[in-house]
Formats: structure tokens, sequence, C-alpha cells
């Protein structure tokens, strides 16, 4: 079997498969990509037996049908230094595979793609449809919230519900909760919800990066099933019911503040300087058009900052925790942020305008 691939095609799409290959694996064949040519297409597979990716790369010229277990991080090396070439030929024999480029050639021991394991499709049988990019920027605005410690299993992936034509994703640690909502192209009216290990998702951000356009996506009991023009994704699903979010997001704050959202960053980073490790909470203080920030550390010093903001409540003063209001900032994309306050025990409503919330537990003042 040969095959003749553009640098670049064969750079990024080696690249992107082989980022699945976890980088210790109790078996060495999982440590390996395998390529596969059968009908004058070339398909790149791996796996780390919680997610698997399946990714097409257009072909020069093919002669030959047949398939081999490539080392991952070694042929990975190869392709990147080779992006720029014109092209590289791979040719499989006997075991081996040899690439040759302008400059040189390789010879590589691989393994017998009939030993490669694999997922088994099970049960997704009904399909939406989404944009990818924006499915991936959706991944964005709830992952930063998952927690990850691995005991708390829910907690460690990420909420996904389809129902009519909504998607929503929720992300939590149990300190603060991550929530956004779109719109998805669901012709069978079906309905899916799963818990989703945030590595499958992280994946899918890069996969969404090279595979643009439409993606299709379903969930079974225990699988989620993602496929898009040049691949697929496949990963297990965390078993569990996920709490109803829905229930921990306040909804009788009465304080309303709008605040812009690069000026806030900027006080709310600035605060966190004059933070500690161990103790990591600045103040909110709330007067008539004007949110004050301050921060203290022993050995430190201190920090006083303010903005203006939209507010005609009552002086109001509560304490959180830096870095997840900056969390939540950055992935933003919104200009106004909109801020609802309860009582000093409550939790805090950040909101934008395109459907994504943010809850946060407030931090006691030592």
């Amino acid at each position: 079997m040969k095959i003749l691939f553009s640098g670049d095609a064969l750079h990024k799409g080696f690249s992107l498969t082989a980022s699945v290959v976890p980088s210790s694996a109790m078996k060495q064949i999982l440590q390996g990509v395998k390529l596969e040519v059968a009908d004058n297409c070339a398909e790149l597979t791996a796996t780390d037996l919680e997610v698997l990716v399946k990714y097409r790369i257009p072909a020069k010229a093919c002669e030959g049908e047949g398939g081999i277990v490539l080392p991952a991080s070694r042929a990975n090396n190869i392709f990147r230094e080779w992006a720029g070439n014109e092209e590289i030929s791979v040719t499989v024999e006997a075991g081996h595979c040899t690439l040759q480029s302008k400059g040189g050639s390789f010879k590589i021991l691989g393994d017998d793609c009939l030993q490669f394991p694999n997922i088994t499709k099970t049960d997704v049988t009904s399909f939406v449809e989404i944009d990818g990019e924006i499915l991936g920027k959706m991944v964005e605005k709830v992952a930063y919230a998952v927690s990850s410690i691995k005991a708390l299993s829910i907690y460690s992936g990420i909420s996904v519900k389809i129902f009519g034509d909504t998607i929503i994703m929720v992300g939590s640690d149990m300190n603060r909760l991550a929530v956004v909502k779109r719109k998805v192209r669901n012709p069978e009216n079906v309905s899916m919800s799963g818990i989703v290990g945030v590595k499958c998702l992280a994946f899918l951000q890069r996969f969404v990066s090279e595979c643009k356009g439409t993606l299709m996506v379903g969930m079974g009991e225990s699988q989620i099933h993602f496929i898009g023009e040049k691949g697929e994704v496949i990963s297990q699903l965390i078993e569990g019911k996920y709490p109803n979010y829905d229930e921990v997001i306040p909804k009788n704050n009465d304080k309303k503040i709008e605040v812009n959202r690069d000026e806030l960053l900027s006080i709310v980073r600035m605060a966190s300087f004059v933070t500690n490790d161990e103790y990591r909470v600045v103040e909110f203080s709330l007067t008539k058009n004007k949110l004050s920030i301050f921060s203290s550390a022993a050995n430190v010093g201190e920090a006083a900052l303010e903005i203006a903001a939209q507010y005609d409540g009552p002086d109001y003063t509560n304490t959180f925790n830096p870095d997840y209001i900056l969390d939540f900032l950055r992935a933003s994309d919104c200009e106004t942020i909109t801020i609802e306050l309860g009582e000093i025990d409550d939790a805090a409503l950040f909101k934008t305008g395109h459907e994504e919330i943010n809850v946060m537990m407030p931090v006691e003042w030592k």
C-alpha cells in the first residue's frame, strides 16, 4: 500500500487524532494511531478506550489498500517537521512503514491494525444538528467550572441536555455553576441527556476547528456520538444523574448591577494580585452607580479599586473568590455583565445577554 499526502494535511490530521492518545497505557498499541486506506480514502483512528476519534484526510494519490498502527509520538514529530513539504509518501509493507519526503526518509515499525481496539457503537440512534463552532464555544463557557476531583464523578463532567430546539450545557464543582444555552436543529423532536467527560469535549473543541460546518450530535444510555464532514468522535458517558441545576439558580436576588466586562475583568484581576494562595478573596462593595473592590493579605498589602456601574439600590458588601469571577469573565464575549445579588449568604448570579449564567457562592472574609 502506498499513499501520497500533502505535508500540511497529513500533519494537521495526524496531530489532531494523536491528541487523544494516552501518554501511558497498559497496551502499547493504544499509544499508536491507526492508518487505514480503503476505497481511495485514508482514515486515522485513535482511542484511550474512553474517547475514540476517526478522521479522514485527503490523499493526492493512492495505490492498494491496507493499514498499520503508527507510534503516535514518533510519527507526529516527523510529520510536524515535514508539515511545510508539498508531499509526503507513506508506504506500508510487512509490518513496517516507510515515510518519504523532500530531504529524506524514515522506516518505522508499526503494529497490526487488526489488533487495534475499538469502541463499539451501541445505542445512539437519533441525532440533532448544530454548527460545530457554536458547540465548541459552548464547551469553553462551562468547562472551567467542572470539578477536577475525580471522586466527584458526576461533577467531573459536563451535563448535556437536548430537547426541542434547545441544547443546554452545565458545569459545576459545587462551589459554582456555569450554564449556557443555544439552539439546535431537531427535525425528529428527540430528547436526550447525559454527562460527558471533559476530555471528550476539550478534544471536540480541536475537532471542530479542523472539521468545520454542521455537526450531528446523538446520545444514548452510555455513549455520545459526534459526526462531522471529515470524521467522528465517540465517547463513553459518565454514569450517574446530574442534579437539577435550575434549583440552584437564585430567583429572588433583588440587587441588580450592570458593569462593563473589560473594566470588571481588569479590577478583579488587579485586586487578586494582593491575595495569597491560601486565601483567595476580594470584597465587593456597591454604592449608587459605583462598584468598589477591596483585597488584602498579611505580609502582602492591600488594594482598593473602583469602576462605574449602573446601580441604584442600597449599599451592599460581600466577598467572592476572584478566580471564579475571572474564569467567567474570560469565557464571556459580551460587553455588558449583569450581576444579581441577594442576602449576604445567598449565591450571586452573573449573567450575559446570550443565555449564559454563572452562579457562585460568597466566600467568608477571615
